[in-house]
């Protein structure tokens, strides 16, 4: 054995000094890209932290450990997120010291109608931060509970109220500061460099779906997935387009373009997914001869979105996208026309001829939508000046908004707990208890616009928990025996060192977040240090045990209303619906489309592994909403082009309140009287199509259109996910009546 091993040995060839600095280079560069980003966040945190303890010493504030709490907040991974949540934060603490000195000004001496005022504002900043759902919900929830942390120790106190809220902006201000400086100053990481990824990931994503579904490739439970994914995204990229907003750089004069490429997304997928549905539900009957017909166009129109069988990677390659579908757009008539004489060739009847007329409409406002996606793309790295002049108006932006009964269900929840327990630490002769009650109202309000609120709750009470023997420790047996800052930093770093290493773990980062705020918490650095184990003791337990009772709170009044609720959603879609039918502003096509995938983004971020039944059922009644949605705006739209009176223009308003009737009361009888008012507008459209000669220019080509909405409407109004909620709805109203 030895023989043979030295018998091989010389054969083997040393790699040359340049190979292996190479390889170290790799390895090196592979180690910064992943781990070494955790250890420069981590770095930067601590070095922020201690930066603002130490100037708050210098200044002589009266709670140090406040400036180094808001480091640990507002620690983000880019500096725009930072900024954002930082400019928020302070904004909220404003408002809230001044709710707070109002407050004590109306009700000096009245604690239980301070206590009842208190309720109502926090109620309304907390509903506040669930309905919006952004950064701004954050400016909510510190509004909120900042009220609470100034107004409830100047119960016995009022003189010192205003020393409070001064102390309070003075000490969050001086963290927000120093992390900003820190993360501008230290390996920036900026979010413009995050949002062009973003951009795209997202335009990637979209033309493979479409590519991989035209040559099918997909299954539906595929498209449900990606559907959702979909829905995410657009979220993140509008999340990360207002993040980017607080850096410097180009970003804010680039608004309106990432606006039109989201807006110019959704309206592009949703199209070629009414389209996708179409194919599907023909195939599903047994019906192959428009899917047949419609091949070379979907093999084309494959093509013409990849690049190399790939889709386009940057915005400057997709230019040859921009080619390619140019030419086809040249071409499209005319294989459009070779597509009916295909048609024409084989023996078909008159839901046939509807369905090859619905699906050539569609295609071409696919070809439309996307060929616009794909210019506004190809513009986004150009100079603002280098761009034509747009007349059209101004385009609008994303906007996310929580089911307004989940928002009024955390409103009154956090208020609810507010008074309960001010009642209960009125009865009891604990001096920690208000403690207790402000971490109630902080997570309460917190958690409100989480979509996993007992997630967060419970990371951070694991947080809290663990971090108190070891905050227990180094107060009573390192710190106690230390002497100037350097010392101090030194017996505190490798525990926050721990905490902000976990925080960097997207699964567990709420108990990092949670050790760190807790020990620094209990640790109390101040200029006058003060060892007393009973208040330690009782503050650590009063922390703990305020986590707990707001996770009671989300357990015991009103737990189905939280974020992600399918139920709550599936009423929010038909509502949406019923809204298009009967509401008359400006823009309802963009509110439509956004509002939707809001909500798809909703259910997306509530589902904790594979998707339910359930769940699926509300994405697919989603989706199939989408497609009635924009048919519905697509014929209120030509039938505001007719006159008055006129025939298609009563039976077209006839078939859209039909619609919401049924909308708003999703049933049998309802679902049926929408059928029949559908078939009757198709029928008079269809006898004014007979005798062109009497119609107008442009008339007999808008009343097509309508005739293929029509069409489209009343294959989807067939769908199963449609008759699933119906009798739900049925089922849950006939449940309440008994009730």
């Amino acid at each position: 054995m030895n023989t043979a091993v030295e018998s091989e040995a010389p054969s083997a060839t040393p790699a040359p000094p340049a190979a292996w600095h190479r390889r170290a280079r790799v390895i090196a560069q592979d180690w910064l890209d992943t781990e070494g980003q955790r250890w420069i966040f981590v770095l930067k945190t601590l070095l922020a932290a201690f930066l603002a303890l130490w100037i708050a010493f210098r200044l002589g504030f009266d709670s140090p450990r406040s400036a180094m709490m808001t480091v640990f907040i507002v620690a983000l991974p880019s500096s725009g997120m930072a900024l954002e949540k930082s400019i928020y934060r302070l904004l909220g603490t404003l408002v809230g010291c001044a709710a707070a000195l109002t407050l004590l000004a109306l009700f000096p001496q009245q604690a239980m109608l301070l206590f009842i005022a208190l309720a109502v504002w926090v109620g309304f900043c907390t509903a506040g931060s669930a309905l919006m759902r952004n950064a701004r919900s954050y400016g909510f929830v510190l509004a909120g509970y900042t009220a609470c942390m100034i107004a409830v120790p100047a119960i016995d106190a009022p003189l010192h109220v205003f020393n409070l809220a001064v102390s309070r902006v003075t000490e969050i201000s001086l963290g927000i500061l120093c992390a900003a400086l820190v993360n501008d100053a230290l390996f920036p990481k900026h979010q413009s460099e995050q949002l062009v990824q973003a951009v795209r990931r997202l335009y990637r994503n979209i033309a493979q779906l479409c590519s991989d579904a035209m040559q099918g490739r997909l299954s539906p439970e595929q498209l449900e997935r990606l559907h959702l994914q979909f829905a995410t995204e657009v979220a993140a990229l509008e999340s990360g387009r207002a993040a980017a907003f607080f850096e410097a750089g180009d970003i804010r004069t680039r608004n309106q373009q990432l606006h039109a490429f989201n807006a110019a997304a959704m309206v592009g997928l949703t199209t070629f997914h009414t389209l996708h549905q179409l194919m599907q539900r023909l195939r599903n009957r047994g019906d192959m001869l428009v899917p047949d017909v419609m091949l070379p166009l979907y093999d084309a129109f494959s093509k013409a979105l990849l690049v190399t069988n790939i889709p386009a990677r940057t915005a400057v390659e997709v230019g040859i996208t921009r080619d390619k579908l140019q030419a086809l757009h040249a071409l499209l008539s005319q294989m459009i026309a070779d597509a009916r004489e295909d048609f024409r060739r084989h023996e078909y009847n008159d839901e046939q001829r509807l369905n090859l007329d619905t699906a050539l409409e569609l295609m071409q406002r696919f070809s439309d939508e996307f060929y616009q996606l794909v210019v506004i793309y190809h513009d986004l790295p150009k100079r603002l000046s280098d761009k034509p002049a747009r007349t059209a108006g101004q385009i609008l932006s994303y906007s996310a908004k929580t089911p307004p009964m989940i928002a009024l269900a955390a409103g009154l929840r956090s208020a609810a707990a507010l008074l309960l327990l001010t009642l209960a630490w009125h009865g009891l002769n604990w001096p920690s208890a208000g403690g207790a009650v402000i971490i109630t109202v902080i997570f309460c309000g917190l958690a409100a616009s989480s979509p996993d609120p007992s997630g967060l709750i419970r990371q951070t009470t694991l947080g809290f928990a663990s971090a108190t023997p070891f905050a227990f420790f180094c107060a009573f047996f390192m710190l106690n025996h230390v002497e100037g800052y350097m010392m101090l930093v030194l017996a505190m770093l490798p525990f926050l060192l721990v905490g902000a290493y976990i925080s960097t773990w997207r699964k567990v980062a709420g108990i990092g977040i949670g050790f760190n705020l807790m020990f620094a918490q209990m640790i109390a650095p101040e200029n006058l240090m003060r060892f007393d184990v009973l208040n330690f003791i009782n503050d650590s337990m009063a922390q703990v045990l305020g986590l707990i009772l707001a996770g009671l709170m989300f357990a015991l009044i009103l737990p189905e209303h939280k974020q992600g609720s399918r139920r709550h959603i599936a009423e929010s879609l038909w509502g949406e619906a019923l809204r298009l039918c009967i509401s008359d502003t400006a823009n309802l096509r963009h509110h439509f489309e956004s509002r939707v995938r809001d909500l798809l983004n909703q259910l997306s971020m509530s589902i904790r592994g594979t998707a339910d039944a359930a769940t699926r059922r509300t994405l697919n009644q989603a989706i199939t909403l989408l497609e009635i949605g924009h048919a519905i705006i697509d014929l209120r739209d030509l039938s505001a082009r007719l006159k008055p009176g006129h025939p298609a223009r009563v039976a077209k308003e006839k078939c859209v309140a039909s619609l919401a009737d049924y909308f708003r009361k999703p049933q049998a009888p309802q679902h049926a009287r929408a059928l029949i008012e559908i078939r009757a507008a198709g029928a008079m459209l269809r006898s004014l199509l007979l005798d062109k000669d009497t119609l107008q220019a442009n008339e007999a080509a808008q009343l097509q259109r309508a005739l293929t909405d029509l069409h489209l409407i009343h294959a989807s109004l067939l769908d199963q996910s449609l008759n699933e909620f119906s009798t739900e709805a049925a089922l849950n109203g006939a449940s309440n009546h008994a009730a």
